[in-house]
């Protein structure tokens, strides 16, 4: 098994102290990072992101769509990525949270459309996104003409139409996903928006977020989040189980 780094478990004590934070605060929208199987989610996505776009000069920034708290830019900035915050939800939370002073949010009034020149960004990243948004259609042509010639949208946790997790938490009443995707129906929908997509892959089959457990538990889950990432790895990849996998990751390019 890939040994754990000095850094990678700063930044997961990091983003886990951010949730912690933020919850004493009464936030009540942390629950995805209070954990170690969660915070490493975005870990992960970090570390995708900036090797894909390591070539990238600071004329070509990333934009974080979407960028909620900021943990995904503090992450990329890390990583010595040009990035651009931006979100319609102020959370007031969050200039108390002394790690995050670091990234710099904009706040836009419009739900829909981006405060951006045409061709200002060499990436878009969705993480937990799109499938929010008011007006898909809208959205994907503001993406679109805000990226530059072949420039790249990541796609994360996308809601699969067939996770056994969203099932349940469809019954339980708890889901937040208001729409739900099949890889053909993400991918006609990109098409149409003038989208290639590149890779796509399917992933937690096995859950990070925990929503609903108690602390402990997820305490003594993300113990061995390592040995999750791993079994996750085979079982949302592989037929039957891939199927009904939690989400749904696409990368993609504007054509």
């Amino acid at each position: 098994m890939v040994g754990k780094s000095s850094s990678e478990l700063a930044e997961l004590e990091a983003l886990v102290s951010m949730a912690s934070q933020a919850r004493q605060m009464g936030a009540r929208d942390m629950d995805h990072m209070d954990g170690a199987a969660g915070a490493f989610n975005y870990i992960r996505i970090a570390d995708l992101v900036a090797a894909h776009c390591a070539s990238l000069d600071a004329q070509s920034p990333i934009l974080d769509w979407g960028c909620g708290y900021g943990q995904v830019s503090w992450l990329l900035l890390r990583r010595g990525m040009n990035v651009v915050s931006f979100d319609v939800i102020e959370r007031s939370v969050r200039e108390s949270i002394s790690v995050l002073q670091s990234v710099k949010v904009v706040h836009g009034a419009d739900p829909l459309h981006l405060p951006y020149a045409p061709e200002s960004f060499g990436a878009v990243l969705s993480v937990g996104v799109l499938e929010h948004v008011a007006d898909f259609s809208f959205s994907l042509r503001e993406v679109h003409r805000v990226l530059q010639p072949r420039g790249l949208f990541f796609i994360f946790m996308l809601p699969n139409h067939y996770s056994w997790a969203e099932w349940i938490a469809d019954r339980r009443g708890i889901s937040v996903h208001p729409s739900k995707f099949t890889f053909r129906s993400a991918e006609e929908m990109l098409k149409s928006h003038g989208f290639t997509v590149e890779k796509r892959w399917r992933r937690n089959f096995l859950p990070r977020n925990l929503t609903g457990c108690s602390p402990r538990v997820k305490r003594v889950y993300g113990k061995f989040y390592r040995q999750v990432e791993i079994l996750d790895s085979i079982l949302a990849n592989f037929p039957p189980t891939s199927y009904f996998s939690g989400v749904l990751e696409l990368i993609a390019r504007k054509s």
